[in-house]
């Protein structure tokens, strides 16, 4: 019987590569790997395993192995890309990757909803800029976009702002019903349209504009150990005659659209704030929230990528417009402002459900415990 199939050759080969560095594994990787041996399988990275055990098994740098353990955490699938396992053959390691025909496709959000990730949502990418600011954008070359903790956004370009972030939603949108990376057509005309603004020579040579922009600027983002850079919209060509577009967005920008790190917005609403671009803004921002807690005003400017003496003003009206729309009512105390029953999404309405019908664990506080009944036996009654 021949047993030199090519997954008993690779159990052979790391049988005679790990033998000379078995000691160097800490205890649980040697129980590990010599399992993973006796299984008949490929050794790989388990839980409980040392960053050295990571660099042994691997051969990679400690700072590239410690990155793809935190990748491999926050999916525990041994077939996802970050899993750390040894190749077949002579001893060569390797990392999954993705499947060159896996198809990645954005198909997450209704039609009277437009998505984004929260890293735009809930950062400055797309400030409230207006008239002078708009005509005289600054050009910014790898700057620290404000966001909250958590995410990073470091951006290259001419500024963005509010009309622009409404383009790109609608691109998404119609990227969604096919696998990221197939261009898609559009003509300017049909795009204006499902924007909702005229069809005029101006405006196609606004939203030409816009494209340029949104093709030109490069970010790279940061959620959840996860780094996206390049740009929003990859390169594309006009008709001159039909005036029809065909544009590409990367397709690797879905790695911001994980569980948990994108957002819905109602489109009705959106388009009820109007022209106000600072009302954009905060709706766009609260709507990644279900429970928000109290935010500064200060908070809410810098989101919103607002400056100036009349900061807190431009914050207070576009909180009364978002509130006179039906999203969100709010308290103001001082410079803290408490947002009020919003006007969830039915996924985060669902999100809130679940949250409810799960059974809370008691608290430990006012928990009895043995030393705290010996006490009180020991008490003489009447005394405190």
């Amino acid at each position: 019987m021949n047993n030199s199939t090519p997954k008993n050759a690779a159990v052979r080969n790391s049988l005679m590569l790990l033998s000379a560095e078995q000691q160097r594994l800490s205890p649980l990787g040697r129980v590990a790997v010599n399992a993973d041996l006796i299984l008949g399988k490929t050794p790989r990275f388990h839980d409980g395993m040392t960053l050295e055990d990571a660099v042994i098994l691997t051969r990679l740098p400690r700072d590239e192995a410690a990155r793809r353990i935190l990748e491999w955490k926050q999916n525990r699938d041994p077939d996802n890309y970050a899993a750390l396992k040894l190749a077949e053959g002579a001893g060569e390691r390797y990392l999954t990757e993705p499947k060159v025909d896996e198809v990645v496709q954005l198909c997450f959000w209704g039609d009277d909803y437009r998505a984004a990730p929260n890293a735009i949502f809930r950062s400055a990418l797309f400030p409230a800029l207006r008239g002078r600011d708009k005509e005289n954008r600054l050009f910014l070359e790898k700057e620290d976009i404000f966001c909250p903790a958590g995410l990073t956004i470091i951006f290259t370009g001419k500024q963005f702002d509010q009309s622009d972030l409404d383009v790109y939603l609608e691109l998404l949108n119609m990227a969604k019903p096919f696998p990221l990376g197939t261009p898609i057509r559009f003509t300017a005309y049909a795009l204006l349209k499902a924007l909702g603004l005229s069809t005029g020579g101006r405006e196609r040579a606004w939203l030409h504009a816009v494209l340029i922009r949104l093709r030109g600027g490069t970010l790279e983002a940061i959620d959840h150990n996860r780094r996206y850079f390049g740009g929003l919209i990859e390169g594309g060509f006009r008709d001159e005659i039909t005036l029809e577009y065909e544009i590409t967005i990367n397709r690797n920008f879905a790695v911001l659209f994980g569980a948990g790190m994108f957002s819905q917005l109602d489109l009705e609403t959106r388009r009820a704030l109007g022209r106000n671009p600072t009302a954009k803004a905060l709706h766009a921002y609260f709507s990644t929230h279900i429970n928000p807690g109290a935010h500064n005003i200060e908070t809410l400017c810098n989101i919103a990528g607002i400056y100036g003496k009349n900061k807190k003003a431009t914050i207070l009206k576009a909180l009364d417009i978002i509130k006179n729309v039906g999203f969100m009512d709010y308290q103001q105390n001082g410079d803290t402002i408490l947002p009020l029953n919003i006007n969830h999404t039915p996924s985060q309405t669902r999100a809130l459900a679940k949250q409810a019908a799960k059974p809370r664990k008691p608290s430990r506080r006012n928990a009895p415990t043995l030393a705290g009944d010996l006490l009180s036996n020991l008490t003489p009654k009447g005394t405190k």
